[in-house]
């Protein structure tokens, strides 16, 4: 049974989450404080604490609603093949450089890099595949380790792609995963006929 839904934010965690990405763009991510991004969002701390319990929580919300966003555009486009799946995943990033952009150059990568495994299955994958199970831990072994063998290498294509500057299309970064599969396939099928 499908539990995810589309997330809705209300109008204070919308404020949050700007007054969050707006300050990162101002100083280390580090040295915002809850009273300072409280003041900057027009609330007070009570506020802040009843929707969030640390700034950490107003950055996976917006990672959250960004891959919930991701799910929405992958629906569009009707059955997912292979090269649909990971243009769609580029495409999606492409149009969020700015947010990578800041994610990097706050050393937080690896946030998103660390709650991605949730937040993919549960705001992309449950959404694109309403059968899948409610936790990707009730998945057969071989999915799960296909869900990882493709996370790991979707995640970090994109993460060279930040470092190196965001200039390939995503059409290059999917030829460049797929070429990469066949090349794989190519080295497998001889030493298995052996």
């Amino acid at each position: 049974m499908n539990t995810t839904q589309k997330i809705e934010l209300n109008r204070s965690q919308k404020f949050f989450i700007d007054a969050l990405l707006t300050l990162m763009q101002q100083k280390p991510y580090a040295e915002i404080t809850i009273t300072e991004l409280s003041e900057y969002a027009q609330y007070d701390r009570r506020t802040f604490y009843r929707q969030f319990k640390s700034k950490d929580e107003v950055l996976c919300l917006h990672c959250a609603t960004l891959l919930n966003e991701m799910a929405s555009l992958m629906n569009l486009k009707g059955q997912l093949t292979p090269y649909s799946g990971f243009l769609s995943y580029f495409e999606f990033w492409s149009k969020h450089k700015d947010f990578l952009s800041l994610l990097h150059e706050h050393n937080l990568l690896n946030f998103l890099a660390d709650r991605q495994e949730y937040l993919l299955y549960q705001y992309v994958g449950k959404l694109v595949h309403n059968d899948l199970p409610d936790s990707l831990s009730d998945t057969s072994e071989f999915s799960q380790y296909a869900f990882f063998f493709t996370l790991g290498g979707l995640w970090y294509s994109l993460v060279l792609w930040v470092r190196t500057g965001m200039k390939q299309s995503p059409e290059q970064l999917t030829e460049h995963i797929l070429n990469s599969f066949t090349q794989m396939a190519e080295l497998i099928a001889p030493a298995s006929g052996s």
